[in-house]
């Protein structure tokens, strides 16, 4: 019997909680599979490298979307039960409250570890691939970055417009280019013709220039100064590509953030980065834990609710989460707050507000308890 009644308290948790994945993470996935599409899709890239790039946003993306379903599947299962009494059902029948929900427990450490294994390898690994695989797409189509008669922003500080685009041979007419990647020497050139083409031993993009000027605007904008030049490289990076040595902090196994943080200078803010990127591989599986122990305790509340109530309670507790959880990384990046301690912040105040929702639920009280003054409003008297 306990295992029939686990196995069927896990099948009541498990239909929500896989509806509720599909559906978040195809409502993420389709704001980002947009971005892909302009930037690969439109460039002409083939089908297989849209498939990669696809492939390789799910392990970023499920580190956010399957603690987000899990809750709101353990809520949407246990407001089900309640409402059809079957949690009572059960309870009369002698099950204590650990071992009712021994199954959900087990549920949510799986969900733990699964986030735990995507933070420290999956979306690391992930994004190491999509810059590999964008930089393979640069190496093959150089040109993919230009549109004739168009600004081009791709490429990070420089905007880029191009009169003509030479079809066979990409050979580039009419070329200026306003060059800001340095803030104190901004500078602009004119170009009558030139030729994008990737660079092996640059690992970037270089665009030849010929027959054409440079000009340098003062920090007042009242001089000038000008150089004619018969041949000029100029480095692109597209897509805002990573060089291996400057690899970002997110593309970093557990080992190279260690010795990244033992080779940056402490308290600036590269070390602040590491520090907080490698805490919170940890701190957010132990959140997800922490976000399904706090969707039992609401799912079986004693007031009776609707699915509704139930999917808002759950996305509701998943952004306030999100919410301290971004703010106190801002923080910790600036050095307000110790960036060892700011990944776990949110996981402290859902701690609390876990424990005393279960010795409320426990108790069999409300989960809110309003004031005797508040409950005496005409327009709260009924719910209360």
């Amino acid at each position: 019997m306990p295992r029939l009644l686990s196995r069927y308290l896990l099948l009541e948790v498990l239909h929500p909680f896989a509806v509720s994945l599909m559906g978040f993470t195809s409502i993420v996935f389709s704001g980002r599979i947009m971005r892909l599409t302009e930037m690969m899709v439109v460039k002409g890239v083939g089908l297989t490298e849209i498939f990669k790039a696809c492939l390789y946003l799910l392990p970023y993306l499920l580190v956010f979307t399957l603690p987000m379903a899990a809750t709101v599947g353990i809520i949407l299962a246990l407001i089900r039960l309640s409402v059809d009494h079957e949690i009572i059902a059960l309870k009369v029948s002698g099950l204590s409250f650990g071992q009712l929900f021994r199954p959900v427990l087990w549920f949510s450490l799986a969900i733990s570890l699964a986030t735990l294994i995507l933070t420290v390898y999956g979306a690391p690994w992930a994004r190491r691939q999509t810059q590999e695989l964008l930089s393979e797409v640069v190496k093959r189509r150089a040109d993919l970055g230009i549109q004739e008669q168009i600004f081009n922003n791709d490429f990070p500080g420089l905007m880029i417009y191009v009169h003509r685009v030479a079809g066979a041979s990409g050979d580039l007419e009419g070329v200026f280019v306003y060059d800001k990647r340095e803030q104190n020497n901004p500078h602009t050139v004119y170009a009558r013709r030139g030729k994008l083409h990737y660079s092996q031993t640059q690992e970037t993009l270089v665009l030849d220039l010929n027959e054409g000027l440079v000009i340098h605007w003062s920090p007042d904008a009242n001089r000038q100064q000008t150089v004619e030049f018969k041949s000029y490289q100029l480095p692109l990076r597209l897509f805002d590509l990573q060089q291996k040595e400057s690899r970002s902090e997110k593309e970093m196994t557990l080992t190279q953030l260690s010795q990244a943080i033992a080779e940056t200078p402490p308290h600036s803010e590269r070390h602040n980065r590491l520090l907080v990127e490698i805490n919170q591989r940890f701190a957010m599986p132990f959140g997800a834990f922490l976000l399904c122990l706090l969707a039992m305790p609401l799912g079986m509340s004693p007031q009776q609710h609707g699915r509704v109530w139930g999917l808002i309670m759950g996305l509701t507790i998943f952004l306030v989460y999100y919410v301290i959880f971004t703010a106190s990384w801002r923080l910790a990046v600036h050095g307000q707050v110790n960036p060892a301690l700011a990944p776990w912040l949110s996981d402290l105040l859902f701690i609390g507000l876990a424990v005393y929702f279960w010795r409320r639920t426990i108790r069999e009280l409300p989960l809110v308890t309003m004031p005797r003054r508040v409950q005496g409003w005409p327009f709260l008297r009924k719910k209360f």
